[in-house]
């Protein structure tokens, strides 16, 4: 289906990109049944009759859906991709929440050892040149063409989110956000560095004498290091702004634009290609609440544990630290913290973590393989970095107030917790003759099922690149062969919702003492729930999921009616979209890891990285919740791990 190479225009970005197959409308009956049996497992017989009655009503000759279904076929045929605003708009620019846990992902590299200053100044400046380079790559047209690696191998991927990444930012909007998206081989060379809640701005490529040398940049930097520790005072948080409520934030942006000079700071900031964070750690009191009998996760220097790090990277520890150093509507900002813990927060709404890891491994990986020399920094004779100055009306001097107590409450409602399983990885499940990906979601059921005694809405991330200006679409893993599966595996257990305080006590009473079922009848009803979940991912790589077609009827039935079909006010409807779980799998080739909030209030987040012989997770909950908790949650999925093991494993 590759035709031809062409050049496309999508919200302010031209890319070269191969012609790709358009992402398909699948016929309508076939998005009905596969939502019907997506609801089998998470709605009651009541609720699913009820569906069942408005779907007929809905797919008749004479119904709404065949009527909606043409409408996204002739919109199919009129643009280079029929979902794709749909898509951004519901999963990003109309959500009100803030940035920061709800949105930004953080991401944790393997930390750095900072003997002096100098050491700090080289790393970020080596990143920095990296980032240079990539522009220019990307600039040049030399991004390699990525292709499919299974299912209708060697397929072209789309590869537009990867011109995304560097020079764009989100924008808040009182209803809905915006995007800035940079034409091609746009002329910003710039980047933001903060620093104690100071902003700097650093030319790394100038017109007369082009790009900077590291030394160079490294000399920029320990300019702003030494600048930022001099200051009398620590400026306004102007960063926590961004970390409040979209709306909030948009009126707070509109005042700050009033005056001349915070428009350029403002512009400034948006057009950099990224914004590098300088930080101090954050308090240990971050650290990992564990649970006994886990694995710890790695313990550094000073004390600081992997959970801490991620905390570092998703929010930056509150006001009293480091969330008004930050910038969270840019697409790229890289932390880097004076005792080496290193890391990211990516805005989401432009590009799926696969680009954004594998621009940071490939720097990473050239930074391991050249290290450099230790001979200092030389002095140059650079005109030092501009530090933005702020003009601040008394409104947004009494927002910086109110803005603190917001950000630091939705820390303190965070409960996060890295996990490492140590018992296997994925080269144990692929001599199962299983999918790492697929396995891992059905330890999700499981440890659910384990924890509450039945499956919620579940939420993976599927990529959908095989087609032309393709994001993702969910794969559904709640199904019902995963949960007849679950149900066998905690024969005689009974649902685990006791407290923490109470759960040690009564675990061994938990443990499964007779068995009704063979080895054999549960491992056939693991391959059942295997074989489902490979199809429902199948499905959905390749443009027939349901999300994306249900969330067009949607769309298409405000469109073309002014109100939405009772399909979608149903009940049915509402719980198939509140993900209490929700999950993906962030692949790296470094010792590396992801995480992020959850996206419901009573949810869960759960992140994974499988490695040959150990599985990353990263845990999240609300505190506010009484009915979930991270570390719980990371016990019952060891449990799980563990007994799907000793049922696979000879």
């Amino acid at each position: 289906m590759i035709l031809l190479d062409r050049s496309t225009e999508t919200s302010g970005l031209s890319v070269s990109i191969w012609t790709l197959p358009k992402v398909p409308v699948p016929p309508l009956e076939q998005t009905m049944t596969d939502y019907v049996r997506a609801l089998e497992p998470i709605t009651t017989p009541a609720q699913l009759e009820r569906t069942k009655a408005i779907i007929k009503q809905f797919t008749a000759p004479n119904g709404l859906g065949p009527r909606l279904h043409q409408y996204l076929t002739d919109k199919r045929e009129a643009e280079d991709n029929w979902a794709y605003y749909y898509w951004l708009n519901d999963m990003y620019m109309d959500v009100r929440l803030a940035l920061p846990i709800n949105s930004n992902p953080g991401m944790v590299f393997p930390p750095r050892r900072f003997d002096t200053v100098h050491d700090l100044a080289r790393f970020a400046a080596r990143i920095l040149d990296g980032i240079v380079l990539h522009k220019e790559m990307l600039d040049t047209d030399q991004l390699p063409q990525e292709r499919a690696a299974s299912r209708e191998k060697n397929q072209p991927l789309c590869m537009a989110q990867y011109y995304r990444l560097l020079g764009s930012c989100r924008r808040p909007g009182l209803e809905r956000d915006s995007q800035y998206l940079p034409q091609r081989k746009s002329e910003s060379h710039h980047v933001i560095i903060t620093c104690r809640n100071q902003m700097y701005c650093v030319v790394l490529q100038a017109e007369d004498r082009g790009k900077l040398s590291e030394s160079e940049i490294a000399s920029q930097i320990l300019f702003v290091l030494s600048d930022a520790q001099c200051l009398p005072a620590k400026p306004p948080p102007f960063g926590l702004l961004t970390a409040e409520p979209r709306t909030k934030w948009a009126g707070d942006r509109a005042t700050l634009q009033l005056e001349e000079r915070n428009q350029r700071n403002i512009d400034l900031i948006e057009t950099a290609l990224i914004v590098l964070a300088l930080d101090e750690p954050i308090p240990l009191s971050f650290n990992a609440r564990g649970f006994t009998g886990a694995t710890p996760s790695h313990h550094f220097a000073g004390g600081r544990d992997e959970t801490n790090m991620a905390h570092e990277m998703l929010h930056g520890g509150g006001s009293e630290y480091n969330t008004g150093n930050r910038w969270f509507d840019k697409t790229m900002q890289i932390i880097i913290c004076t005792d080496g813990t290193w890391g990211l927060c990516y805005e989401h709404s432009t590009s799926e973590g696969i680009a954004v890891v594998q621009l940071l491994e490939k720097i990473y990986k050239n930074i391991l393989d050249n290290p450099s020399d230790d001979n200092g920094i030389p002095q140059h004779h650079l005109p030092p970095p501009e530090r933005l100055e702020w003009d601040i009306a008394p409104e947004i001097q009494r927002r910086f107030i109110e803005a603190a107590v917001s950000v630091d409450k939705a820390i303190d409602n965070l409960d996060f917790y890295v996990y490492r399983y140590k018992g296997y990885g994925k080269n144990f499940i692929k001599a199962c003759q299983v999918s790492p990906d697929v396995y891992i979601q059905l330890s999700l059921q499981l440890a659910h099922y384990k924890l509450y005694g039945h499956l919620v809405a579940t939420y993976e991330s599927a990529s959908t690149r095989r087609f032309l200006l393709g994001r993702v679409d969910c794969i559904r893993s709640a199904s019902t062969e995963a949960l007849e599966w679950a149900k066998a595996m905690c024969q005689g257990e009974g649902a685990n919702v006791t407290l923490e305080s109470d759960r040690e006590e009564e675990e061994d009473s938990r443990k499964v003492k007779f068995s009704i079922y063979s080895r054999d009848h549960l491992r056939e009803l693991f391959r059942c729930a295997v074989a489902r979940q490979t199809e429902v991912m199948v499905q959905n790589i390749l443009g027939n999921g349901i999300d994306i077609p249900l969330l067009g009827l949607r769309e298409a039935s405000r469109e073309v009616t002014g109100e939405l079909h009772e399909l979608f006010t149903d009940e049915s409807y509402a719980i198939s979209q509140c993900f209490l779980l929700s999950t993906s799998q962030v692949a790296s080739t470094t010792d590396s890891f992801m995480g992020y909030g959850p996206v419901t209030p009573k949810g869960y987040g759960c992140s994974y990285n499988p490695h040959p012989d150990q599985i990353i997770f990263c845990v999240s909950a609300f505190y506010e919740c009484e009915d979930t908790s991270a570390s719980r949650y990371a016990k019952s999925l060891q449990d799980s791990l563990d007994i799907m093991r000793d049922l696979l494993q000879n």
